[in-house]
């Protein structure tokens, strides 16, 4: 049996190596292991080669042959692609892995879509692979899926039949690091294919209609089914459950009549096509991102939500008999405090403040009482959120984007693309938002697709934010 495992500074493969080492020798087999030279820093990619064999006069290959592998084991989804291309898989090769892997800043700052995900490249893995196991770890809710979890995986999905579970285990007992935690883990992970749940990024989660209210909100969504496709279905159905929870049915009405307003003007400028269909997908989601801007009241409701305190729990380990105090640190502007007065006395307020910049800074014990009590109740102010000043302001910015989006549709498709993906420009809070607003006013002005495309390319360049840096440096 020879294994490869490809994977990136900082995971821990060292851990996941030993463990298998050890579970080999635990039923008799002889491991012989190898890490090959590499960055072992923390996102350097490293690779580790294992051979498992029953016998003693089997002679240890120091290097992994390309084609003549048993097995790919990688936590990092952009390594698994790597080793494909560099053709270590093969048609006797499995392969188990995650959809995991580490984004640079710029990539995350970017409005262009992800190209490395499982649905683009399940065709090559396949091609490279006589089985393959890729679990998507956002879909399940987990953040860190570790290499105790990725062991349980391995155990399961019978890739390594002459290794016991109990070996596995024994294994982490004696390894002697975390021990009930990584046993915990172990046995999610074992879980996870023992109840048939072979999770993958293309196969997505399922929305459900029941979590909608009945009455003229249920039914519009009903009627969704007949005029949109499926990608644009799922989103339209996620966003109108959240809108509802971000405000209440008539706000999710008005999101519904939005992408409903935009969807016929384009059948009757330009038709059904394919790139329609991409068009509204994208179109609906920023739509509902802009929907559902960040203001205090929202941040509030989140803070004090019971789903954070189970996630905090979970992600930390925290059980119930332990006590824990979770302190959030906050940083409002003034225009984000009066931001939620009525519109009169905001624009008031607006006039006097919005010049000087001010900002509250606070700390708060949020799972104490007074502090959650005051979350509490600033997150009950969601009744006056419609007639506020920043409603009255982000609303007019999202009439300002429907439109941008209409006018680009009458230059093409591509234009219409990039001006709904657009929309997303404007993000973050206090300052950063005010700078990201007017630089999303500018693109606005823009209809033809080469220039848009070099605004977007110039915008989250390297360049750009280098030279930011030099400016806030000299300005301090």
């Amino acid at each position: 049996m020879k294994i490869l495992i490809p994977s990136v500074g900082g995971m821990g493969v060292g851990v996941l190596v030993e463990w298998l080492s050890r579970s080999a020798m635990y039923d008799g087999l002889k491991p012989n292991v190898l890490n090959l030279p590499g960055v072992s820093q923390r996102t350097g990619r490293t690779l580790s080669y294992i051979e498992i064999h029953n016998e003693d006069d089997i002679t240890f290959s120091p290097f992994p042959e390309k084609g003549k592998l048993d097995l790919i084991i990688s936590q990092d989804f952009l390594e698994l692609l790597q080793i494909i291309k560099e053709g270590y898989g093969g048609n006797n090769c499995n392969i188990l892995a995650t959809t995991y892997r580490y984004y640079t800043t710029y990539e995350k700052l970017s409005l262009k879509k992800d190209s490395y995900t499982y649905e683009n490249f399940r065709d090559v893995i396949e091609a490279n692979s006589k089985d393959h196991i890729v679990v998507d770890i956002h879909k399940m809710g987990i953040s860190d899926f570790k290499n105790s979890h990725l062991l349980g995986l391995l155990s399961c999905s019978g890739y390594l039949p002459l290794i016991k579970r109990e070996s596995c285990e024994k294994a982490i007992r004696d390894t002697g690091l975390e021990v009930e935690r990584n046993l915990k883990d172990f046995a999610f992970g074992y879980g996870i294919l023992e109840k048939n749940q072979k999770i993958t990024e293309g196969e997505g989660v399922v929305s459900k209609l029941y979590d909608i209210p009945d009455g003229y909100i249920k039914e519009s969504t009903k009627k969704l089914e007949s005029a949109y496709g499926t990608k644009e279905r799922d989103i339209l159905i996620e966003a109108i459950k959240q809108l509802i929870d971000y405000e209440n049915i008539e706000y999710a009405e008005l999101y519904i009549n939005r992408v409903n307003d935009l969807h016929f003007y384009l059948r009757e400028i330009i038709g059904e096509t394919k790139e329609c269909e991409e068009l509204m997908a994208e179109f609906a989601k920023v739509l509902a991102i802009r929907m559902m801007y960040e203001d205090v009241i929202r941040v509030a409701e989140r803070k004090a939500s019971k789903e954070r305190f189970k996630r905090i729990k979970r992600l930390y380990r925290i059980q119930n008999e332990d006590i824990f105090w979770v302190k959030d640190f906050f940083r409002p502007g003034v225009d984000e405090l009066y931001g939620i007065l009525p519109h009169s006395m905001g624009k008031l307020m607006d006039r006097l403040f919005s010049r000087y910049g001010f900002s509250w800074k606070s700390t708060i014990n949020t799972n104490h009482v007074f502090g959650f009590l005051f979350l509490k109740l600033m997150s009950k102010l969601k009744f006056m959120r419609k007639h506020s000043f920043r409603y009255r302001k982000e609303n007019d910015l999202i009439e300002k984007y429907i439109d941008h989006v209409k006018r680009c549709i009458v230059h093409g498709v591509d234009s219409a693309l990039l001006a709904a993906n657009g929309g997303a420009i404007v993000r973050g809070y206090g300052e950063i938002r005010r700078e990201m607003i007017s630089n999303w006013k500018e693109f606005s002005n823009l209809n033809n697709s080469r220039m848009m495309v070099a605004f977007i390319d110039h915008f989250f360049s390297e360049k750009r934010f280098e030279n930011q840096k030099q400016i806030r440096m000299k300005s301090n």
